[in-house]
């Protein structure tokens, strides 16, 4: 079958025979959407060894990167301030060398949330490091609502990768904190909230393959959105055309 990586974290183990021992892990969330969308996860364990990447990328057709911990400004060249929240360094230096692992190849690539923002961080582009210091982001991006709940309208794009999936507009789900804030050359908007915010990107430049980042969630909508599903089968599908 075919198969495409996933980018893994880490995770301090709080088991009390285990405390302390970092774990490479992926939301099963993230490995259930693909597997129904008809390719084969494998996950891309957090390295700085590019040989360890390149060995993985060759077996893959594509890269998902997936949600997680805030991105260090320092990566974007700005000092941290006070809202900043977790950071991993390690998975930092991890998604950026896979990324341009990935993009050397013309693997397509599809950011989820943290995953659309390092996307526009390692192309040149910077984020909002807390969006709450910003008068005119009013809706709820941070909500209290479970996982599998959407609390808020994206307005995308006509002639998107997105449209074809989700239609003109669409409820999504939402936990973040950071966000885009100066969009990175060679990317285009391709949905906002309706306060703004900018929901989801895609590549604008012929001599890029593919990219596709949302800042929601859709790994935790698609045994109930079917425009979420379809958003995973056009990323495997759009792989697939790629390598053959």
């Amino acid at each position: 079958m075919f198969r495409v990586g996933l980018s893994g974290a880490l995770i301090a183990d709080q088991d009390k025979h285990w405390e302390g021992s970092n774990r490479h892990y992926v939301n099963d969330a993230y490995i259930q959407s693909v597997y129904t969308a008809g390719a084969v996860p494998l996950i891309i364990p957090v390295t700085n060894d590019s040989d360890v990447i390149d060995s993985i990328l060759d077996i893959c057709g594509g890269v998902i990167l997936t949600g997680g911990v805030d991105i260090s400004p320092l990566v974007y060249g700005e000092e941290p301030i006070k809202g900043l929240g977790k950071l991993s360094p390690q998975r930092d230096e991890f998604e950026l060398l896979l990324f341009r692992r990935a993009l050397a190849r013309s693997y397509p690539i599809f950011g989820v949330c943290r995953g659309m923002q390092l996307i526009n961080a390692a192309l040149g582009g910077t984020l909002f490091q807390n969006i709450e210091d910003v008068p005119e982001f009013t809706i709820q991006h941070l909500q209290k609502a479970c996982r599998q709940a959407v609390t808020h309208h994206v307005d995308i794009e006509a002639g998107s990768y997105l449209m074809d999936a989700l239609g003109k507009t669409c409820l999504v789900n939402s936990w973040h904190h950071q966000a885009i804030k100066d969009l990175a050359p060679g990317l285009r908007v391709t949905a906002r909230s309706r306060d703004g915010l900018i929901e989801g990107i895609e590549s604008d430049n012929p001599d890029m393959p593919p990219i596709i980042g949302v800042q929601w969630h859709p790994e935790e909508l698609t045994s109930t959105i079917p425009g979420m599903a379809k958003l995973f089968k056009n990323f495997i599908d759009l792989c697939r055309k790629r390598v053959h």
